[in-house]
């Protein structure tokens, strides 16, 4: 039987001399093996993530020198204090063709990883070190622009920054000085404390914990302060430098992952090169097990049973097998792309994303004027409205709609994924259309967006949209959703003020989905203004949370009329 050497602590040298560590584990026996990489914010050592996605024992004993390296400034590795993504485009260059250079290493190395550690494959692709091969990211993300809509991913910047890069970065700061063990104190109190010291503070750039640690997140001011995808974000990110990327990718997302908006469209600038694939599962963010919220989508969407075929490493060494060993597996003879349908739990292969068969269909909304709450009379049918009709509710900064379930990464209070919507459609500031039964099974695959047409006593508000599921239990699961800051409706267009009680027209970007409605089910959008704390609240008075803590309640008017028809606008699959 086959022995792995495993060793800690391996150090490699950057070129501005710094050096990074990282754990290796390659077979015991002499030869030289390919490599593949991991580079992690997350610890190395730690053995429950950096094992989630691929085991290295099994993949070392299949003939695979593993590298898990922790990037600069997290943990053993040198470093100033750790900012997100900055130094990973060089630190990636020179980690391949370090690993490449190593007395086993056989020249050809890959790289792997989830979330963080998917960027920095792209951002190591993009400088391409002639010896890497190929890669495999999951869930990748591709910059720090945490803004959607307009609207701040508060919940996602708070939670990773506070409490996954946050204990950390004290300890690196402070250990040996007088004031670590209040510093590291008072880290814990805001972490244990994540509502009141990060979710509800106003404003959000005065939060305390900010200043922990010599002031070790510096990334998140500058965050706060580029509210748009200008330079700055430009610079860290790699959507603009696809072009760059010449490896064979082989991309997984999740229907209800953080990051599918953002791997979607960045897959949509790289999936006309060969050699790529994208396989797109039922998950939420690092989670691949058959339940996902409330729903069990069957064992061929866990990670140990993959299409009722293969297991989440057995599938990854498959892909660098074939193109660091260059084994003929069959691999790329499989479709470009494979999606999970919901409703009908099953994997189906595709030749391209979007589908080109996709039938765009409006549905409309219709009421008398009291669609508030699921037992309102808003309506949702293929009829144009003729009416002149609009429903209205009252948005309240102060009593804000709860986040339950959608594409999020906040701590586990708030549960992530499908999750029954029936408590939030009993609130009067939530309009709630909802279609006939349905007679036949209806398939909506591809991006989703919602047409609104609204007004509001604001200068500025936010409207949110959601579509729902709903079972003939009456159970109501969430499928897609998306939100809109009215001084941020034009795209790539400065921010503008509206004027109050003007009706305006919004688009509103759900991301997309596969997802069968069966027959007897009926399909539902829900319409209001907050999704909180997984976005920020919109205070309703042109200034930002950031710097501001004074709010107005605002009175919200969406039409549904023949010269304003709002509508959900589905990819229909015939």
């Amino acid at each position: 039987m086959s022995k792995i050497i495993h060793e800690k602590n391996v150090p490699s040298v950057m070129r501005d001399g710094t050096t990074l560590y990282a754990d290796v584990y390659r077979p015991e026996r002499e030869g030289k093996y390919p490599v593949l990489l991991q580079r992690t914010p997350y610890n190395k050592t730690f053995l429950p993530l950096t094992t989630m996605v691929l085991d290295p024992i099994a993949a070392a004993h299949q003939g695979y020198v593993v590298i898990i390296q922790d990037v600069r400034g997290r943990f053993e590795s040198e470093g100033e204090s750790f900012y997100a993504y900055k130094n990973e485009y060089q630190d990636g260059y020179d980690s391949v063709e370090w690993a490449a250079s190593l007395p086993y290493s056989d020249g050809n190395v890959g790289m792997y990883g989830l979330s963080y550690k998917g960027m920095t494959q792209f951002q190591a692709a993009v400088m391409r070190p002639p010896h890497l091969k190929a890669i495999f990211p999951i869930t990748w993300g591709t910059d720090v622009f945490m803004y959607r809509g307009g609207a701040l991913e508060l919940g996602l910047l708070i939670s990773w920054s506070l409490a996954t890069i946050g204990p950390n970065a004290v300890i690196r700061a402070k250990k040996g000085k007088e004031d670590f063990l209040p510093e590291f104190m008072q880290m814990v109190h805001a972490i244990d404390h994540i509502e009141e010291a990060g979710f509800h503070q106003l404003p959000i750039q005065d939060s305390q914990w900010l200043k922990l640690g010599d002031g070790f997140a510096s990334f998140v001011y500058d965050i706060l302060e580029h509210e748009t995808r200008d330079e700055y974000h430009q610079e860290i990110g790699v959507k603009e430098k696809s072009e760059k990327i010449n490896v064979p990718v082989f991309g997984i997302a999740g229907w209800y992952d953080l990051l599918l908006g953002q791997d979607l469209e960045h897959y949509e600038t790289w999936n006309h090169k060969n050699n790529t694939k994208l396989m797109i599962g039922p998950w939420a963010h690092a989670g691949f097990a058959p339940q996902v919220g409330d729903l069990n989508f069957g064992l061929s969407a866990s990670s140990l049973l993959l299409e009722l075929k293969t297991d989440l490493t057995s599938l990854q060494l498959q892909w660098f097998d074939y193109w660091l060993k260059g084994i003929e597996n069959g691999i790329m003879d499989e479709a470009p792309v494979k999606i999970f349908v919901m409703g009908e739990n099953k994997w189906r292969s595709e030749q391209e994303w979007p589908l080109q068969r996709t039938v765009y269909t409006p549905y409309y909304f219709h009421s008398n004027g009291r669609a508030n709450t699921k037992d309102g009379d808003g309506s949702l049918s293929l009829n144009l409205p003729q009416d002149d009709n609009f429903d209205s509710y009252v948005y309240d900064p102060a009593n804000p709609v709860p986040t339950l379930g959608g594409n999020h990464l906040m701590p586990a209070n708030y549960p992530r994924g499908p999750i029954d919507q029936q408590h939030l459609e009993a609130r009067e500031d939530v309009l709630v259309y909802t279609s006939e039964e349905l007679v036949e099974d209806l398939e909506v695959t591809g991006p989703v967006k919602v047409i609104l047409y609204a007004a509001s006593s604001a200068v500025d508000t936010d409207f949110t949209a959601k579509v729902v599921d709903v079972h003939p239990t009456g159970k109501a699961i969430n499928i897609v959703d998306g939100i809109i800051r009215a001084k941020y409706r034009e795209t790539n267009q400065p921010a503008s003020l509206i004027t109050p009680n003007e009706v305006y027209r919004y688009e509103i970007d759900l991301l997309a989905t596969s997802n069968v409605f069966k027959k007897g089910h009926k399909l539902r959008v829900e319409i209001s203004s907050s999704n909180f704390p997984r976005y920020d609240r919109n205070l309703n008075t042109g200034e930002s949370g950031k710097n501001s803590k004074e709010w107005v309640s605002a009175i919200q008017r969406v039409y549904h009329s023949e010269k304003y028809p709002s509508h959900i606008l589905l990819p229909v699959i015939p």
